[in-house]
């Protein structure tokens, strides 16, 4: 199969015209597909990832239903104070419950929005491989042209090399070290 660019126009036309050196180079003989979307989704170290950070988020969310029964504690124990005490008094506790709960609202989205930052980190760095290795195997199967799957209406099936990528980044990826850091937003 031989492409030339610009698409429409046929490989003789551009030859005819004296440019037969860029005739050749813009000609694609070898094609190739991958579902890099599929090989990210289907790959171990994205599993493992998954599994780390669900780890992170169920623990998160334990830390927070503890506080949250003593804050539930802390506002019954301040009604029940209503009137006992001064008003000024009391608006004074019920300010800073609210502080409270407002800095505990915070704590959570930031702790939320890290595990998803990780996750996204994490992610990119896979990508990054899997397309190394989408590099790779170009060069040793000297394919001119590697299209995404999704942007392929037919295709035959001996031109998806999908499954090669994903087995090498399982490969590469079977002893790698995953950490998730998670740290406490500073104070500006």
């Amino acid at each position: 199969l031989i492409v030339c660019f610009p698409l429409g126009q046929p490989c003789s036309a551009q030859a005819d015209e004296g440019d037969e050196g860029n005739a050749s180079v813009m000609a694609v003989k070898r094609i190739a597909l991958v579902d890099l979307d599929g090989v990210l989704r289907n790959a171990d170290a994205n599993n493992r990832i998954r599994e780390l950070l669900d780890g992170q988020r169920a623990k998160f969310q334990e830390e927070f239903r503890a506080v949250e029964v003593d804050l539930q504690q802390s506002e019954r124990d301040l009604l029940s104070k209503r009137d006992l005490m001064a008003k000024d008094e009391y608006d004074r506790l019920v300010t800073a419950f609210q502080a409270r709960v407002t800095e505990l609202q915070k704590d959570i989205q930031y702790k939320r929005q890290s595990i998803d930052n990780a996750y996204q980190k994490a992610l990119s760095g896979i990508r990054s491989m899997a397309i190394e290795e989408v590099t790779k195997i170009a060069g040793e199967k000297k394919i001119d042209l590697i299209l995404k799957r999704d942007s392929s209406v037919i295709f035959l099936p001996h031109l998806n090399i999908s499954d090669e990528v994903l087995n090498r980044l399982n490969e590469r990826t079977k002893d790698a070290r995953i950490e998730v850091e998670i740290n406490k937003p500073t104070v500006e």
